[in-house]
Order: structure tokens, then sequence, then C-alpha cells
């Protein structure tokens, strides 16, 4: 017979370590005898999961774990997932059609952990518009709004960012807490917010979330600088020059929107 990697003679037979002991075993050897949270898949609840409990607790006499956090699986159009159907997806599948890594996240977020989730072209889809959404609203911590109702209502006990930490420490809301930020983005286009709220309220959703937004940072002075010449096109209702510059800031991935407010830019 071939031999494993580790095996050893007993009165009972050859014995060797099983998956549910490794876990065991590294566990308390990293962690410790008992630990805050422990995470896995559903299917664990039944077997290992239980397995690890019974033998932990077996040996140190403490409650092994002080909680269990167990996520539900993704399937893909309704079926799970398998290599005989064809239907496995890699993240280098998704980038080589050209969605944003940060789209797929949110197609993740936006089901609770504890909810079996879908994945499908469309519903990516849908999760890519709300990524760019997202990202040209945190592209204004760069820029000067103008909109004379001009509101703060992020920081404090009770503004924007307060409310967001609530959901995710709400047994990880994180559905409620895209929704959420749906509102703040709606809030922020009718009543506008200053940039330094705009870069705070950034910071967050990327410290609980994990969604990166704005990343490439703000644009050059020489991309401003075209923008008020483009400003000042229409203000002169020359169309003509207006429209060739945007479409030199777009060959530049940078895209504008005429608001009431003035024009504003996101990067593309």
């Amino acid at each position: 017979d071939e031999k494993r990697d580790m095996e050893w003679s007993s009165p009972w037979g050859i014995g060797f370590p099983g998956w549910h002991l490794e876990c065991s075993v590294m566990a308390r050897e990293i962690l410790g005898d008992q630990i805050d949270i422990h995470t896995g898949g559903i299917d664990h609840i039944p077997v290992h999961h239980t397995n690890e409990i019974a033998q932990t607790e077996a040996i140190t006499a403490k409650n092994f774990s002080n909680f269990w956090v167990h996520a539900n699986h993704i399937k893909v159009d309704g079926t799970k997932m398998s290599k005989s159907l064809g239907n496995i997806y890699t993240l280098q599948d998704i980038l080589d059609k050209g969605y944003h890594i940060e789209a797929f996240k949110l197609l993740v977020l936006s089901k609770h952990y504890r909810t079996e989730g879908n994945f499908t072209w469309e519903i990516l889809d849908d999760a890519q518009n709300v990524f760019n959404k997202f990202n040209a609203w945190s592209y204004l911590q760069f820029q000067n709004l103008k909109s004379e109702r001009l509101v703060n209502n992020f920081s404090g006990n009770n503004g924007a960012i307060a409310s967001l930490k609530r959901f995710v420490l709400s047994d990880l809301d994180t559905p409620g807490a895209l929704s959420f930020i749906h509102g703040m983005v709606s809030r922020t286009e009718e009543l506008g917010a200053d940039s330094q709220s705009i870069a705070e309220a950034t910071r967050v959703i990327e410290e609980l979330l994990g969604i990166r937004l704005a990343k490439d940072g703000d644009i050059t002075s020489e991309q401003k600088q075209l923008i008020k010449v483009r400003e000042a096109a229409r203000e002169a209702k020359n169309w003509t020059k207006s429209d060739e510059l945007r479409d030199k800031l777009l060959e530049q991935d940078i895209e504008v929107k005429d608001t009431p407010n003035g024009t504003i830019w996101s990067k593309i």
C-alpha cells in the first residue's frame, strides 16, 4: 500500500490524521484553546465542525468557539457549480470579459452571507452598473461641488457613516449596507456633500465592505483645465467645441456629466 505523508503504528492499527483533526490542531496551535469567531460553509455544520468541537473540547474541557459564522453557497444559473456541467468560472474569466473585480464583490455582498446566492452574467451586468454609479460618486471627493444646498450628513453619531456601520454590526447585513449606500449616493446627487465627507465615506466603505472606489485618484491639472475650457464653451453655447472637448476627455478615460450645479467628472 502507498504510504501516507503522516501515519503511525498504534495498538489499534495504523493511524493517520484526518482533516477534522488537522483543523483542531491548527486552531489550537495558532489561536489557543478558545477562539472568538469560527467561519466556514454551511455544509460543514453536520460533520466537520461537529467533529472539531467534539475533539477540541475533549482535550481542553473549554468552549471551543464563541461564535460560528456559516456562509451559504453561490450557484451558477441556479445550479451547483460542477466541472462536468462546465459552469465553473474563475475571477480571471470575469476580468477577461471586461468586468471590474469590485463588481463581483458587489454581486456577492448583495446577498446575506447565510442566504444562497446566484451568479449569472446578467446579474453581474447589474453589479457592474452599481459599481459604476458608486465609483462616479466617490470621484466627487476630488471636486468642488457648487450646490447651494450643500450638506454634510455623513459624520456624527446619527450620520450616514454611523448608520452604515450599524448595518455591518447587525450580523453582517451587507444587502442592507448596499441599499443604504444607494440612498447616500442619491442624497448627494440631490443635496450635495462636501468633498471631505465623501472621502471619509469612501474610506469607511472600503474598510467595512472591501469595495475600493475611486482607486485611481484625482485627474491631472491639465485635465481639469480642459474641463474648465469646456464649461466656458458651454456657457458661450459653442456646442461643437464642447463636444470636441468631451470626446478628448473620453479618450483619456474621463467622463463628464453636466448637472444644474456644474460639470462633474469620473474616471471610467
